[in-house]
């Protein structure tokens, strides 16, 4: 069944984030359809929360068309912990240091 297609969302095809649009490149159906489905799986009751939660989740995790990644690897990378250890250091040379209250000590107002 992999054909090689993933899921993603669309940048074309988009309302709000483009998650119905890239179900429906997907599955290669028509976009209005996948719409007026999740319309009507909004408006069942025991359903409509589960559907919106769903959208927000796929909006979040399901990567653009664009990206090779999805938003939550992207913001996981951005938060992940480095070792300070590894982390190089910035080496300043013929720097003359000044006391900020050198004015003080010799009288100066």
């Amino acid at each position: 069944m992999n054909n090689g297609k993933k899921l993603h969302r669309s940048s074309s095809d988009r309302i709000i984030a483009g998650v119905l649009g890239g179900i429906s490149e997907y599955f290669g159906w028509q976009s209005s359809l996948v719409r007026i489905l999740y319309i009507v799986l909004l408006l069942t009751p025991g359903v409509g929360l589960v559907a919106f939660l769903s959208y927000i989740v796929m909006g979040v995790i399901v990567p653009s068309d664009h990206s090779t990644t999805s938003f939550f690897n992207q913001m996981k990378s951005n938060f992940s912990t480095t070792n300070p250890d590894s982390q190089s250091r910035k080496v300043l040379h013929n720097v003359d240091e000044k006391d900020v209250n050198d004015h003080q000590k010799r009288g100066q107002s």
